[in-house]
């Protein structure tokens, strides 16, 4: 089971973007079958992930830190990154069982994220830090809360300024698409067209922070 340069090409926008939120940053490549998929922990919390069809090839279940990652597809020199299987904590979402809720705007997710953002300058203003971020405390409690709720007769999710800050900072969300929002236990999933997001349930398994 080894990583493959090749494959991984199309994912290094996704790879980039969580090593300069955070070098250390862990990254869980799984390949199954005809599907290459990698799943990036981010620093504030929540999953991102992109799948792609590749060719038939072993399976592959890996975890490594995203700058090192970087650094090797960058430099056909370096050695492979050490694999850090075990400093990944907590689950995985689900492969199957995914049931869709609603699809939503792209013009209806971006005003909650802007709106956000401009609460979390506001609030490092108030504390006498124009232009920071304010307090730990007060920036998880803005983040934590519920921007968005959909439902229909069966299910319903509650999506947090955190959710939807990491779909647009990653990219994920194109203009004039939609975003899905979708559930699968105690997951929640919101998938724009170039990716997607994973947040567990307040209360409902591990946490991911």
């Amino acid at each position: 089971m080894t990583l493959d340069r090749a494959q991984l090409a199309e994912l290094v926008p996704l790879i980039r973007r969580a090593a300069d939120l955070d070098p250390a940053t862990l990254v869980r490549v799984r390949r199954s079958g005809e599907r290459l998929a990698l799943i990036v922990r981010l620093p504030f919390g929540v999953l991102a992930a992109r799948t792609l069809e590749s060719p038939a090839a072993d399976a592959l279940d890996t975890t490594v830190r995203a700058g090192e990652l970087l650094a090797w597809l960058d430099d056909d020199r370096r050695d492979r990154p050490d694999a850090r299987d075990a400093e990944w904590r907590g689950g995985t979402p689900p492969d199957r069982g995914w049931h869709r809720i609603e699809r939503v705007p792209d013009t209806e997710l971006r005003p909650l994220v802007r709106t956000g953002a401009l609460t979390l300058k506001q609030a490092a203003e108030r504390e006498g830090v124009p232009g920071a971020q304010p307090r730990q405390e007060v920036a998880d409690a803005l983040l934590d809360s519920v921007v968005l709720s959909v439902g229909d007769q069966t299910h319903s999710a509650d999506i947090t300024l955190r959710t939807l800050s990491a779909l647009t900072r990653l990219g994920f969300l194109a203009r004039d698409s939609h975003a899905a929002v979708d559930v699968a236990g105690r997951w929640i999933r919101v998938v724009g067209a170039y990716g997607t997001v994973y947040a567990e349930r307040p209360g409902a398994g591990l946490t991911l922070r």
